[in-house]
């Protein structure tokens, strides 16, 4: 079953991914707890289908519960927390929270400054910028 669904979603069949995932997702939690690489895993092969699928609303609890779970397993530096921090960021500018989006982009960056991965610090602060560019202007009272 993971197999078919790393093809499909190779295939670009996001919503049959998404399908296979979901259960293969269900029975590891189940099986080998919420902990399991193999759980933690298929949760971040959900996100990617709900990303390209841009589900927003269904991705952003999924990305929250993975991103403190990864933060928590991997460190907040690891390429797997990394990866869906950039999903959230997505999530929450889909979602038209842009000022979320750079908010979360500059305590990213901040982590990987404090960690000296200064080039993806900064890349993460562009981000910021251009998220912060698409939030409507405040209003006058």
């Amino acid at each position: 079953m993971q197999r078919e669904a790393t093809e499909l979603f190779a295939a670009g069949e996001y919503t049959h991914a998404l399908a296979e995932f979901s259960v293969l997702r269900e029975i590891r939690c189940r099986r080998e707890g919420p902990y399991s690489l193999m759980c933690l895993s298929n949760l971040h092969d959900v996100i990617r289908c709900q990303v390209r699928l841009k589900l927003w609303a269904d991705c952003e609890p999924m990305c929250r519960d993975l991103l403190a779970k990864y933060t928590f397993t991997h460190g907040p530096t690891d390429p797997d927390t990394l990866d869906v921090t950039e999903h959230m960021i997505a999530t929450l500018d889909g979602l038209g929270r842009h000022d979320e989006a750079a908010d979360l982009c500059n305590r990213t960056a901040d982590v990987l400054a404090a960690a000296g991965q200064h080039r993806k610090s900064v890349v993460f602060r562009d981000a910021a910028a251009r998220h912060l560019q698409q939030s409507p202007e405040p209003t006058g009272r």
